[in-house]
């Protein structure tokens, strides 16, 4: 098993929300959330940070925001308003995923993260 392999060797789930629809009053709203299962992913700690990138924020309440990196295969459709489900915790994609097709290491990749609190 090469690295890359080692290293996923997981699923995520991409949540995103479904083709628009009508609500009570009329108004268009998202349709009901859609869920697509990526095998061969994992959710890795940002690059160059031993631990992940997290800060905390007190006023009244804890807030505590962590970055992580999404690591998908190759040519996954994931967007930047969509959500990952992983180790059962829920991460907002940040920005556009980048596709890094010509490495050894081909991959997409997304930056996500995770407000608590």
């Amino acid at each position: 098993m090469n690295l890359i392999d080692a290293l996923h060797d997981d699923s995520v789930v991409i949540e995103r929300d479904g083709p628009p629809v009508r609500d009570s009053t009329g108004s268009v709203v998202p349709g009901p959330p859609v869920h697509i299962t990526v095998g061969g992913a994992t959710v890795l700690s940002a690059y160059g940070v031993t631990v992940g990138s997290s800060s905390e924020e007190v006023d009244a309440r804890m807030t505590v925001t962590t970055r992580r990196i999404l690591s998908v295969p190759l040519g996954t459709d994931i967007r930047p308003a969509d959500r990952v489900l992983h180790g059962g915790r829920r991460y907002q994609v940040i920005g556009a995923p980048l596709d890094l097709a010509h490495t050894s290491l081909a991959r997409t990749e997304a930056a996500v993260e995770e407000v608590t609190g």
